[in-house]
């Protein structure tokens, strides 16, 4: 023992930064194999330097040269966005003052690739505790904040800007690392502040890299390997893992492909903002028509499926897209007719709510206990997609379901970005309301009145009886959805003990 201990001092020796160029330890007399213990890319040179993207790359340029490749292609654009208010004012005091108030998720500096374990705080108080404390942010970029990040020219027209699914803020004092990993989107990562490195590795490398698929995400991940202790004794075939390597300085940008994998380390306070968008939909030329990107389009200036404003509920981040969404559920039902057709059933016209409630609570991917709160929050959703009031819902209806409706789909299925106690909605009995069918206005009017003056204001029946005033709030949401009117009378309001809920 006394020879291997011997040899590792002196491997740890021989590993340096030299002007931000990485070098890795040699072999130490063949005794233990280089980069043994130390973090994730010390194990042998990276194979290539990446490429440099010219910042005015055209859109149809772009998809040729890194889209259309076998296993696609990453790159970099150096001092992109160098002149844009992120990279010149975004100091802990200006991003207080001017965006404090914002609600932002965090993590553990080591992350664990998991929604749960993550907490919610104002933009303010992280600012005034993330040099002391092991959280950095990573979370849906407020709305407000995308007025001063600049959107590449190439993801300013066509079939990309049609389909830019999520924008994502991250900050930290530095030293954090992720897992080896790769996302299901494509991804445009834009260092703001701050030095990061990137490893890249190409798909054909994945056979040696101990990876591990997280489940209904499209994304994969390496559980088993300590990036910054990587043990080659154990883990031999990291050996062998060619890479790509990088630094990022204020301003620049790298594209990270869907499904490529990557690892990345930040040194000192470090802000990056990341823009991703669908990998499934195939780059269409005619969509360039009538399009002239330019230099100075902020990203506020495209449409994202996933926003974030002052007063959300639920912060958006790693919800599944409604496209993929819809597909899901679609799949579900063909799974759900052939299992009928197999028992001799005939071909239903569609799913009634209390079958969609059903199959919705066997579709999450979460702990939610099912009681009257929480099937509420399906049967708002049913009631939006009947859109023929036919209290069934068919397939036609999924497929021309709004984006909208999927999103809320997307909310009950995956986990919801939350504070840790509301996670429990039985017990809590949050009545949570899908914002795709009511307005922030009207959440706020309901929390001034509760639930059932507020129904009474609206001319629907008074009621105590939760179940009843559930569907009496059923009713305004159909009638809201549908453009409906009844004419409702009010009945005498019921002696008893409140049961408002707000």
């Amino acid at each position: 023992m006394i020879w291997l201990t011997l040899a590792i001092l002196i491997q740890k020796t021989t590993s340096v930064w030299f002007k931000d160029t990485f070098l890795v330890p040699s072999s130490t007399c063949g005794l233990i194999p280089p980069g043994h213990l130390y973090p994730f890319g010390y194990h042998k040179q990276p194979l290539s330097a990446m490429d440099i993207i010219p910042n005015n790359i055209s859109t149809e340029e772009f998809d040729e040269l890194y889209i259309k490749p076998k296993g696609y292609r990453p790159g970099v654009f150096r001092g992109i966005q160098k002149h844009t208010n992120s990279v010149l004012k975004w100091s802990d005091e200006y991003l207080g003052e001017k965006f404090g108030d914002y609600k932002v998720l965090t993590e553990v500096k080591h992350e664990q690739r998991q929604k749960f374990g993550k907490s919610l705080n104002t933009l303010s108080k992280f600012l005034k505790e993330y040099n002391t404390t092991n959280q950095y942010v990573v979370t849906v970029l407020p709305d407000e904040m995308r007025h001063e990040v600049h959107m590449p020219p190439f993801l300013q027209c066509g079939t990309y800007s049609h389909n830019l699914l999520e924008l994502n803020l991250w900050m930290g004092s530095g030293d954090t690392a992720s897992q080896v990993h790769y996302d299901a989107d494509h991804n445009i990562h834009c260092l703001l502040a701050g030095k990061k490195s990137f490893f890249m590795i190409h798909p054909d490398q994945y056979h040696k890299m101990y990876m591990e698929r997280l489940e209904h995400t499209g994304s994969n991940y390496c559980p088993n390997i300590n990036q910054n202790r990587v043990d080659m004794l154990e883990q031999s075939s990291i050996a062998d893992v060619d890479y790509q390597w990088d630094m990022l300085y204020p301003g620049d940008c790298i594209f990270i492909p869907a499904q490529y994998s990557h690892q990345v380390r930040s040194y000192g306070r470090s802000i990056s903002v990341t823009i991703l968008w669908d990998p499934t939909v195939q780059f269409d030329i005619s969509s360039l028509v009538n399009c002239l990107p330019n230099n100075v389009s902020s990203i506020a200036d495209n449409h994202v499926v996933w926003n974030h404003k002052i007063g959300d509920i639920f912060l958006d981040v790693g919800y599944a897209t409604p496209h993929i969404m819809r597909r899901e559920v679609e799949q579900v039902w063909a799974e759900w007719t052939h299992r009928l057709h197999q028992e001799g059933a005939e071909s239903p016209e569609g799913w009634s709510y209390n079958e969609f409630i059903s199959l919705m609570f066997d579709l999450k991917r979460w702990h939610l206990p099912e009681c009257t709160y929480t099937r509420s929050w399906v049967a708002l959703i049913a009631h939006g997609l009947d859109t023929d009031h036919s209290l069934l819902i068919s397939p036609a209806e999924i497929e021309s379901s709004s984006d909208q409706l999927m999103k809320a789909v997307s909310h009950f299925v995956d986990a919801p970005n939350l504070n840790d106690e509301m996670y429990n909605f039985c017990q809590t009995q949050f009545f949570y309301i899908p914002p795709e069918v009511v307005t922030k206005e009207e959440m706020e009017e309901i929390k001034a009145v509760g639930t059932e003056k507020w129904l009474q204001q609206k001319g629907y029946q008074s009621s105590k009886n939760f179940s009843e005033l559930f569907f009496d709030f059923l009713k305004y949401v159909r009638d809201k959805i549908h453009g409906q009117s009844e004419d409702d009378e009010d009945d005498e309001d019921d002696e008893g003990d409140d049961n408002d809920e707000d």
